[in-house]
């Protein structure tokens, strides 16, 4: 499996294609504003979406999910929160941001319990809920890699500032993601370049003690 990011002009977030052994690719966080380099390397590796999974509701983690979902249908996959409020302007924030369309995504989607695996794309997946950052996240292990949105960042503390953060939720959110985690295993932020579980060690330990 070949995975390739891509830095959205929105913010920076990070949008991962996921390229298997099919033609069909696992997408995460498709962020934007544009859709261009996603179709871009579609179009040239001769693929389509097959399933698209979201670490959480915010905008700049999913502003493109209904452009993609137009061009052709895919499976959408998150968190029971996270699929109330991706259908609330307010709660993913469009609403509130002048630099982008506010938007609700109102489409097909499977919903995943904590701790529940999935095969996708002949890929093995495990859902992990870690609201606190936000009420719907959710972070995905697979092989040797874990997806984490905002929950754990690259030398970053993760922001808790929003109206729906929960400082107590993510507390939580981080021991049960840890206890999951291998040493080995490589981060996938939401933000910021890939790293090396040990090389956050000491970020996790700081969390965790507070």
């Amino acid at each position: 499996m070949e995975i390739i990011r891509i830095v959205n002009s929105y913010r920076y977030s990070n949008t991962y294609i996921l390229d298997t052994a099919t033609d069909k690719i696992l997408l995460i966080d498709p962020g934007g504003p544009s859709t261009d380099k996603i179709i871009d390397w579609l179009q040239s590796n001769n693929k389509t979406i097959g399933a698209v999974l979201l670490t959480h509701e915010h905008a700049d983690h999913c502003l493109t999910v209904n452009s993609l979902y137009s061009l052709g249908a895919f499976e959408l996959i998150y968190s029971q929160k996270c699929s109330d409020n991706i259908k609330d302007e307010k709660q993913n924030f469009s609403f509130y941001i002048e630099e982008i369309p506010s938007f609700k995504i109102e489409i097909p989607t499977i919903v995943l319990e904590d701790a529940k695996r999935i095969l996708i794309q002949g890929i093995d997946v495990l859902a992990i809920e870690t609201p606190g950052h936000s009420p719907g996240g959710m972070c995905y292990v697979l092989l040797d890699v874990v997806f984490t949105g905002d929950t754990i960042l690259n030398h970053t503390k993760t922001p808790l500032t929003f109206p729906h953060s929960n400082r107590k939720d993510y507390l939580n959110s981080i021991q049960k993601i840890v206890s999951k985690l291998e040493k080995r295993i490589k981060i996938y932020p939401g933000h910021g370049e890939p790293f090396d579980y040990e090389s956050a060690e000491k970020l996790i330990q700081d969390i965790r003690v507070k």
